[in-house]
This record gives C-alpha cells, sequence and structure tokens, in this order.
C-alpha cells in the first residue's frame, strides 16, 4: 500500500507558490520593467552613421532616455511628413523616461503637451553629437538653441508621436557654410575682376609717370607758401578793419543815444508849445509836422545803429543789395 498524500502539504504548497508570485510581482513591478517610457520623433537631416538603438538621449549632457528605433520612414499612424518637405528626413524614436527626470530633480513638467510646446518655443531642439571620438558612436542631445528656426518635418497632430525639432550637426553646419561659401564664389567672375584690377594698375602708373602731374606737383609746391602768406595778411588786415569798426560803432551808439535824448527834449518842447495854440492855427500845423519828421528821424537813427551793430563789416563794403535788387 502506498504512502497517503498529505492535503495539507499540498495547500501550503499552492499557497507558497501564490505567495511567490506575488512577490516576484511586486520586485519586478518595482523597477523599469513596466514603466512605459514616452516616446517622440526627431527627424534628423543628415547621415545618422553611428547612431545605435540603445544609444543615450541627454538634456545639456544629462541622460534621461535612449534611441528605440531608428527608421527610414514612419507609419501613416505614427506621423505624416509636410507634403512641401523637399529633403529626405530619417525618423529616429526615442524613449524619455519620467523616472530618470524626477530622480534628478525634475518635475517632469517638459513631458506635458504644454511644457514640450514651451520648451520648444524656448529653442529646445535635438542634435546628433559624438559619445566617443575613439569608436564613432553617436547620442541624441537635447539642448536650447534660442537662435535656431523652428522646423517641423512632420503635419503636427497627424500622428502619434510628438515631434522635437532638429537642428544640424556642428560639423554639418560647417559644411554648409563652406557649401554656400562656394557657390558664391562661382557666381564671381575672376577673369572680369583681375581685368579690371589690372586696368586699374596701368591707370595709376600711367598717372604717376605723366609729366603735366609732375609739373603740376612742382607748381603747387611753390604755390602753397604764397598762398600761406596771402592768407595770413589777409587776416591781419581783417584784425585791423575790426579793430577800427568797434571804436566806431561804439561812438556812432553814444551819439545815436545823444541825439535821441535831445530829439526827446525838443519833441517834450514843440508838444508843451503847441498845448498853448489854437488847433487850427496855421502854426499848430506846422508844429505837428515837425513832430512827425522828428518822430521819423529818432526811428531812422535808432535802426541805423541797430543795423551798423548788427553789421559792422558795413562801414567798410556798403549795405548788401541783393542781386536781384541791383
Amino acid at each position: 500500500m502506498g504512502k497517503r498524500i498529505s492535503l495539507t502539504a499540498i495547500g501550503m504548497f499552492v499557497v507558497g507558490s501564490f505567495a511567490l508570485v506575488i512577490a516576484a510581482i511586486v520586485v519586478v513591478g518595482s523597477g523599469s520593467l513596466f514603466k512605459k517610457p514616452l516616446r517622440f520623433v526627431c527627424m534628423f537631416q543628415g547621415n545618422v552613421n553611428g547612431l545605435r538603438i540603445g544609444a543615450p538621449v541627454k538634456f545639456k549632457g544629462v541622460q534621461i532616455g535612449t534611441v528605440e528605433e531608428i527608421k527610414l520612414a514612419l507609419s501613416p499612424s505614427e506621423g505624416e511628413v509636410r507634403p512641401d518637405l523637399k529633403e529626405l528626413r530619417l525618423p529616429v524614436i526615442i524613449g524619455i523616461e519620467r523616472s530618470m527626470i524626477t530622480q534628478r530633480g525634475g518635475t517632469g513638467h517638459a513631458l506635458s503637451q504644454p511644457g514640450l510646446e514651451d520648451l520648444v518655443a524656448r529653442g529646445m531642439r535635438a542634435q546628433l553629437d559624438t559619445e566617443s571620438l575613439l569608436t564613432g558612436l553617436l547620442f541624441v542631445d537635447l539642448d536650447l538653441h534660442p537662435n535656431a528656426p523652428l522646423d517641423l518635418a512632420l503635419v503636427p497632430g497627424s500622428g502619434s508621436l510628438r515631434e522635437i525639432p532638429t537642428v544640424q550637426t556642428n560639423l554639418e553646419q560647417i559644411q554648409k557654410q563652406a557649401t554656400d561659401a562656394l557657390a558664391k564664389l562661382d557666381r564671381i567672375d575672376l577673369n572680369k575682376m583681375v581685368a579690371s584690377i589690372t586696368n586699374a594698375a596701368d591707370s595709376i602708373n600711367q598717372l604717376t609717370g605723366s609729366t603735366d602731374l609732375k609739373d603740376t606737383l612742382a607748381s603747387l609746391k611753390l604755390t602753397v607758401p604764397n598762398l600761406n602768406r596771402t592768407i595770413t595778411s589777409l587776416r591781419a588786415a581783417l584784425d585791423n578793419v575790426n579793430a577800427r569798426i568797434t571804436p566806431l560803432v561804439q561812438s556812432l551808439q553814444r551819439s545815436s543815444d545823444e541825439a535821441n535824448a535831445t530829439m526827446k527834449d525838443t519833441r517834450e518842447a514843440l508838444l508843451e508849445v503847441r498845448s498853448n495854440l489854437d488847433p487850427d492855427s496855421p502854426l499848430s500845423v506846422n508844429l505837428n509836422e515837425a513832430l512827425d519828421q522828428l518822430a521819423d528821424t529818432t526811428r531812422s537813427i535808432g535802426e541805423l545803429t541797430d543795423y551798423l551793430q548788427r553789421n559792422p563789416a558795413a562801414l567798410v563794403r556798403g549795405k548788401y543789395v541783393p542781386e536781384k535788387d541791383r
């Protein structure tokens, strides 16, 4: 007769098995097995040789994810390429893990749609960079490039993947600048430029060897000292004229003031005499005319004095008369 199987032992085995399964789920679940990273797509223009699946994705040198796929084209469900896009771009799908960001002090807000749009607006771009110069392996570097244009390759909202704009590598940018410079150089007519420079040099040689130019320079060497002496003489003459005119103008000012004072006293006396005469008498009429003439004379003397103060040289050259009134 065989040995009887213990139901208690079977039950304990089953309970122990369930406990092990639950413990395994808890342990594995606390790791990264069930943590699905957020996926984004980067459409790179250049060559992605050296980039491998599993390569790091870094933000300013800090790893926050890995490269998940490198494709030749996206499926329609993942995204639709802009119809006006002319150059070929290779899609690289990256996975960014929220835990890597939060463990390093980040909030993870950048992974949300508003956060991503804010970073892209501030210039966040994806760029291929060299992980090792010895191996030539590449990684995806996320960094801020404030002056980089926003050049999206996919139609926004056309697929399940959100796009992070890209910029060319530093080497590609240098190559592009060199290519543009060579293209501009091709448009330059070098033969015409050389001919123009040669003609200019010949003209200079002819000018420097000209007998007329040498004679002119020699004559100019003699003329300059004479011109300097003439200018010195004119300056001295003007200083002499100014020295003579200034006292004369001052004397005229004093004479004008005295004449005005005398005419004022005369006018007051005539007004007093007129007040004692009959307004209709001939003498009163003559006094009125005399007073008017006296006022005109006073005004003319004042205008003459003011003009000479503003233009003292008029005593030498006379009053300026416009050419049309001559």
